[in-house]
This record gives structure tokens, sequence and C-alpha cells, in this order.
């Protein structure tokens, strides 16, 4: 598993340890949830696919509709989770300012995102969909990606929810940047590409040119992805 995401996972047990029961939002739910919760929790899913939603068990609350425009009871969550959801936004500021609407003072907003300023990011902004559905498929093993409701899904990754973009965010809604990791998809680490032989070039060729962007941008192109939490 990814050890950003189990690093996050130890942070938020350790912050929310003395919390009797938590009202937890997955914006953009999907099928699944995304952490584990020691706690007692009422989990509520909102997303745009009602199949999605009918296939998402674990939900006390299942909400049909869209994050940018849905009108959330002010103040109603502990924690809200958006996981890889905002790239797919057309705008996903809208998201952002419902979130900090919806979510509890000394309540926490869990982001995690791909990096627009980032190699992958760039690619993933500019090349067509047909071009990441071959990447889900013959790439990461995702034989069933491009049918149905399952993605990938259109991005739009806007220059809004860059890392500093978010920053300046949460600096002009009151909320504090409380925890910030960074990775890269060509970290062996994180390599979650199969094996063969073409995945291997693929990774190869991507980490030559990220060390040469990296160089000419001078650090200005960072990680392909990247978590933040903000706490209101």
């Amino acid at each position: 598993m990814n050890p950003s995401f189990l690093s996050l996972q130890r942070f938020l047990d350790r912050i929310l340890e003395t919390r009797l029961e938590l009202r937890i939002l997955e914006a953009g739910c999907g099928s699944t949830i995304h952490f584990r919760f020691k706690q007692p929790i009422k989990l509520t899913g909102i997303d745009i696919s009602e199949k999605q939603l009918q296939r998402n068990t674990r939900l006390h609350e299942a909400i049909l509709g869209d994050i940018q425009y849905y009108n959330f009871r002010p103040s109603s969550f502990d924690v809200i989770i958006c996981w890889t959801v905002l790239e797919h936004l057309r705008r996903p500021e809208l998201a952002l300012r419902n979130f900090a609407s919806a979510v509890k003072d000394d309540g926490l907003i869990i982001l995690g995102l791909p990096n627009v300023l980032s190699i992958k990011g760039l690619l993933t902004k500019y090349l067509p969909l047909c071009f990441h559905t071959w990447y889900y498929r013959y790439l990461i093993g995702r034989k069933e990606a491009g049918k149905g409701d399952l993605g990938p899904f259109k991005t739009y990754l806007k220059y809004t929810i860059a890392p500093n973009e978010i920053r300046k965010f949460a600096m002009h809604n009151k909320l504090q940047v409380f925890y910030y990791d960074s990775y890269d998809a060509g970290d062996p680490s994180y390599f979650w590409l199969n094996k063969g032989p073409l995945a291997r070039y693929v990774i190869a060729a991507y980490n030559m040119l990220w060390t040469l962007a990296h160089l000419l941008t001078l650090g200005k192109l960072g990680n392909s992805e990247f978590i933040i939490v903000l706490k209101k």
C-alpha cells in the first residue's frame, strides 16, 4: 500500500483518537470508503453516479448529487474526505467552498489529488481521455477501464487546485493547513504498475523526463501527487 497513505492514516488515528463519534462525508465517494476509523461513525456519501452509490455498502446516507453545487447543511461534518475527485471537476473551487461551509469548527477536510504542476499532472491535463483509458488498461492492468461507470473519467485538473492555490484558499477561508505530503508516481516505493517489460520502460522514461524537467524548471515542477489536510 502507498506509504504516504499509511502515514496519513496513522496521523488521523492520532488526531482523532479523543473523538467519541464522527460524522463523515465522502465527497465523490464512488463505491468505497478510503479510511478506517476506530470510533463509531455516521458515513454520508455523495456522488453523481447512482450505480456507484448503490455499490457502496458502507454508507449510512447516500446523496445523488454534484459536490460543486450541492447545498450541504453548514457545520454538519467532523471530517470531509475528497480523494482523487477534484481533478475531474470543471469548478473545483466551488466544491472547496462547499466543504469549508459544511465542516464543523475543529473539523478536517482531507484532500488527495494529482499535482497539476508536475510532469504527470501536465500530461494528465492535456492528453485525451482515450490515452488515459489505454494507460489504465495496459499499464495498470484494469481491463474494465473505460467500460460503464468505472472510469477513467474526464480530467480537467484546473490550476486552481495546485498545492499553493489550495493553501491560498485555506488562508482566505480561515482554514489551517494541518498536514501536507507529496509523492511521485515514478518512485519505486509507489510503483503500482504491472512489472512487465513495457511498464518498466515507461516508468524509466518517465523518471528521466521528471529529472530533466525538475532541473530545467529549477524545481518548479514537483511531485505528481499530494495530500493536504485543512482544519477549520
